[in-house]
């Protein structure tokens, strides 16, 4: 079995079309062909449900694509460490992150990297499917908040993240309660945001509806409407505290408190390239700063996988 044929499956099975995974490969389409009947051959069985123009994982297909997945890993790795050896500071950062709040964390601290590190490209991918894109190869480490079971993968709890209701008028309460959210007009991130679906979900349990005023995805215009009056806001202990809000007011939610975790995930024994060292490391850094309640017994455990 060579490593094309790998290769050849893997673009197969991502694209799940053979003249468009011929297309990204930069052969003709029968010549994959002929290399799919050839591992087939080789693997005893059909890798593919052809139905029409249309194909199909088989059962098999799908062992082969997991273990395939794998062994891409490893050789991924391997050439990673040969490059870290060296401790060139060049490369590329691929980091996965969900939609919302962890995107513009992320997203900030690349300022602070590419002053560091002004040789290594960052790529960010903002998904859903966080834990995916680490299994798939597609990131060197991912950032959420939501846990999935994978047994493949190595999880740390970074931080508690809080979020704060806003305003620009001062209160001699530093609390209020999630009912009283509710009570003058609110500028929100769009439902794809993670804060959003937490108000959303809570919101419901209360027999209440969310009607912002505004709907933004930027939090730059977020915190300028809070500034001008025209309503108030929800938003993560994270934004609140990476972006200029001295002139902004917070409080504490409770009755519920709005809480989630957050994780960073990587592939259980994969090496960690240079570049996603010293990213996680200036990540804690920041995160220690700001005197975010995180796990000090995982957070010590993570920084001494990355020396």
């Amino acid at each position: 079995m060579e490593l094309r044929h790998l290769e050849y499956f893997l673009m197969v099975s991502k694209e799940l079309h053979f003249t468009k995974a011929a297309e990204k490969l930069g052969i003709s389409q029968p010549t994959l062909s002929h290399q799919i009947k050839m591992l087939e051959q080789e693997v005893g069985y059909p890798l593919f449900n052809r139905v029409g123009k249309k194909i199909e994982l088989t059962k098999v297909g799908e062992i082969v694509q997991q273990e395939s997945l794998k062994i891409q890993g490893s050789i991924q790795s391997m050439f990673s460490q040969i490059t870290a050896m060296t401790k060139v500071e060049i490369g590329e950062l691929k980091i996965a992150v969900l939609p919302g709040e962890i995107t513009d964390l992320v997203s900030t601290l690349c300022i602070q990297f590419n002053q560091l590190y002004p040789n290594i490209k960052v790529f960010i991918e903002t998904t859903d499917q966080v834990e995916k894109a680490v299994l798939e190869n597609r990131a060197d480490f991912g950032i959420g908040f939501h846990l999935s079971q994978y047994d493949t993968l190595q999880v740390t709890k970074l931080y508690d993240e809080e979020f704060y209701f806003i305003s620009n008028k001062s209160n001699s309460d530093q609390k209020i309660s999630f009912s009283s959210v509710f009570d003058g007009p609110l500028i929100l991130f769009p439902s794809m945001h993670q804060c959003r679906k937490i108000l959303e979900k809570t919101s419901s349990e209360f027999g209440k509806q969310i009607e912002p005023i505004v709907e933004t995805s930027s939090i730059e215009s977020i915190l300028n409407l809070v500034r001008s009056g025209v309503g108030s806001s929800v938003v993560s202990r994270t934004l609140y505290e990476f972006y200029d809000t001295k002139d902004l007011f917070f409080q504490h939610i409770e009755e519920p408190s709005l809480t989630m975790e957050v994780y960073l995930m990587m592939k259980k024994n994969c090496f960690i390239n240079y570049a996603a060292r010293k990213y996680i490391k200036l990540l804690i850094s920041e995160l220690q700063k700001l005197h975010f309640h995180i796990e000090k017994g995982a957070i010590t455990s993570l920084q001494n996988s990355l020396l």
